[in-house]
C-alpha cells in the first residue's frame, strides 16, 4: 500500500470585516480583487519574515525591521537590504569593540614584536565569547564562537602560486609542528613521570624502545645526559604516534556508523536492480566497493583536516613489566628445594 507523505501548511488568516462578509455572501464575485489582494500581501509578509529570519542566522545578529512590512517587492526589497545592512553595520562595530578590549588585554600580557607572539595574537583575536541562555539549566552561560576566519587572506597569499609549492610549504609545516610538538610533549612528559621514576621502567614502553630490556631497571639518577635526551625524543615520539592513532580512530568512529546505515539502505533496496535486468549481487558488490572506497577517502580527508588544529587528550604512560620478579622466582623455589632436603624422610610402615 502506498503511503501518503501529508506535509503541514501555514495557514493564512484573512480578517474581512462585515462589509466583505456581507458583499462575499451576495455577489463573490465583486470581492474577488479584494481578497486576492489580501492573501498577496499575507503571502509577501510571510516570505520577507523567513527571508529576514535567514538573514538573521547567517549574520549572526538580530535584526530589527519595521512593521508592517511594505506589499510592494520594490520597496521590500528596500526594507530587507536596509535592515541587512544596518545589522551588519551593528555587528561589525560590536566586534571591533571586542576586538579592541582583546588586543589590549593581549599586549598587556605579553608583546607582539616576534612572529610567533604575532601568530598568537591572530589566534586570539579570531575567536570570540558571547552569552547565551542555556534551555536545560535555564541559566546565562559563556559560549565560544568564530569571529571570523583568514580564508581571504589566504587567498591573497596563495594567488599566482603554482599548486606543488603550495604542496611543499604545507608538508614542510606540518613536519615542523610535529618535531616541535614531539619535544615539547617528550620534555613535558619525562618532567611529570621524573617526579615518582626510580628506574628507566617506570617511563613506559619509550624506556624499552630506547635502551631495551637490559637497561630497564637501571636507576634514574645513573643516566647520562645524551640518554637523558635519548629517552626525551623515545617520549615525545611515542606520544605522539598515540595522539595520532587516536585522530584515526576518532575519524573512522565518526564515519563508521554513516557508512554502515548506507550499506544497510543498499542492501534493502538493491533488490529493485532486477526490475532493470540488472544482477542484484553485482551491483551490490560494485556499490558496495565503492562505497568504502569513499569512506577511506572520508576518513583520510577528516584525518588531514584536524591534523593542523587537533587538541589531544593526554596519553596516560604506565611502567612497563620487568624480569626483576621473574629472576627471583627461581631463587625462591632453589631454597624451597634445598630446605626440602634437609628434612627428614618419613619412613614408611
Amino acid at each position: 500500500m502506498r503511503r501518503v507523505r501529508r506535509r503541514s501548511w501555514k495557514r493564512l488568516a484573512l480578517k474581512l470585516n462585515n462589509e466583505m462578509m456581507r458583499t462575499l455572501g451576495e455577489d463573490p464575485d465583486s470581492v474577488k480583487e479584494d481578497i486576492q489582494e489580501m492573501v498577496a500581501e499575507q503571502l509577501t509578509a510571510l516570505n520577507a519574515t523567513r527571508l529576514i529570519g535567514a538573514i538573521q542566522n547567517r549574520v549572526g545578529e538580530q535584526l530589527q525591521w519595521q512593521t508592517p512590512l511594505p506589499s510592494d517587492w520594490d520597496d521590500l526589497a528596500d526594507v530587507i537590504m536596509q535592515t541587512a545592512r544596518a545589522g551588519l553595520a551593528h555587528k561589525l562595530e560590536r566586534l571591533n569593540a571586542q576586538i579592541e578590549r582583546d588586543m589590549d588585554i593581549f599586549l598587556q600580557r605579553e608583546s607582539a614584536d616576534t612572529d610567533a607572539a604575532k601568530l598568537r595574537l591572530l589566534l586570539t583575536l579570531s575567536h570570540g565569547t558571547r552569552a547565551t541562555f542555556d534551555q536545560k539549566t535555564h541559566k546565562q552561560v559563556k559560549q565560544g564562537f568564530m569571529r571570523f576566519t583568514y580564508v581571504f587572506l589566504a587567498a591573497q597569499l596563495l594567488d599566482g602560486r603554482e599548486a606543488q609549492d603550495i604542496d611543499e610549504d604545507v608538508m614542510s609545516h606540518l613536519e615542523t609542528a610535529e618535531e616541535i610538538l614531539r619535544a615539547t610533549w617528550g620534555q613535558t612528559e619525562y618532567t611529570r613521570l621524573s617526579q615518582n621514576a626510580t628506574k628507566l621502567a617506570d617511563f613506559g614502553p619509550a624506556a624499552r624502545i630506547s635502551f631495551g630490556e637490559s637497561r630497564l631497571n637501571e636507576a634514574v639518577s645513573t643516566i647520562s645526559e645524551t640518554d637523558r635526551a635519548l629517552l626525551v625524543a623515545s617520549i615525545g615520539k611515542y606520544v605522539l604516534n598515540e595522539v595520532h592513532r587516536q585522530l584515526l580512530l576518532s575519524a573512522f568512529s565518526e564515519l563508521w556508523v554513516e557508512y554502515l546505515t548506507k550499506v544497510e539502505a543498499l542492501r534493502v533496496s538493491i533488490g529493485l536492480e532486477a526490475y532493470a535486468q540488472r544482477d542484484p549481487l553485482v551491483q551490490y558488490k560494485g556499490r558496495a566497493s565503492e562505497m568504502f572506497q569513499q569512506l577511506l577517502e572520508d576518513v583520510r580527508g577528516l584525518v588531514i583536516g584536524r591534523a593542523f588544529a587537533a587538541r589531544p587528550r593526554r596519553v596516560e604512560i604506565t611502567p612497563v613489566e620487568t624480569s626483576e620478579s621473574e629472576a627471583a622466582a627461581p631463587n625462591t623455589a632453589q631454597q624451597q628445594v634445598e630446605i626440602g632436603s634437609n628434612k627428614k624422610k618419613r619412613k614408611r610402615h
